[in-house]
């Protein structure tokens, strides 16, 4: 089944999607706001903003396959450790411009920057020599083999005659 999709008056057919109706809500409060009392919204300073990566978890017969969407981070910013059955993966997404000097007016990227840690703990034995990870735009990949005692395997059944 697809998600809930939302004619447009144009006739396009548009993912619906309640988080970008409810921020344009929001811009839309803060316009009758400030037309009626000039009041204009309280600003958040970069620092009390929190980030928070995506992270998606697929599993093939041989391998997990973990995608942390991190965008704004830096590839020194990022690190990534497996532990007993645990990976996680931490880092820090920093202000675009950063100083004593310098005053946010209006902040409207999503997410917020900061520190961040995102984990998951993995339901089967992996083979951690083999586990390998790669940044590229934005997107975390990491890939984890599974143990050879974790595979599944086939066994033949034999009938007695």
């Amino acid at each position: 089944m697809r998600g809930l999709v939302r004619r447009e008056p144009e006739s396009a057919v548009v993912r619906w999607n309640p988080f970008r109706e409810m921020e344009q809500f929001r811009r839309e409060m803060d316009d009758l706001f400030g037309r009626f009392f000039d009041w204009r919204p309280t600003l958040t300073t970069p620092t009390e903003l929190e980030f928070t990566p995506a992270l998606d978890v697929y599993e093939t017969p041989d391998e997990f396959v973990v995608f942390v969407t991190a965008p704004g981070v830096s590839e020194k910013d990022l690190h990534v450790e497996l532990s007993n059955g645990t990976l996680t993966v931490s880092g820090e997404r920093k202000a675009l411009i950063e100083g004593d000097q310098v005053q946010a007016h209006y902040v409207s990227r999503m997410g917020g920057y900061g520190k961040f840690s995102v984990a998951y703990t993995l339901p089967t034995a992996i083979d951690e020599n083999r586990v390998k990870a790669v940044y590229r735009n934005g997107v975390l990949e990491v890939r984890l083999p599974k143990a050879e005692s974790a595979k599944p395997k086939a066994v033949k059944v034999e009938f007695e005659k």
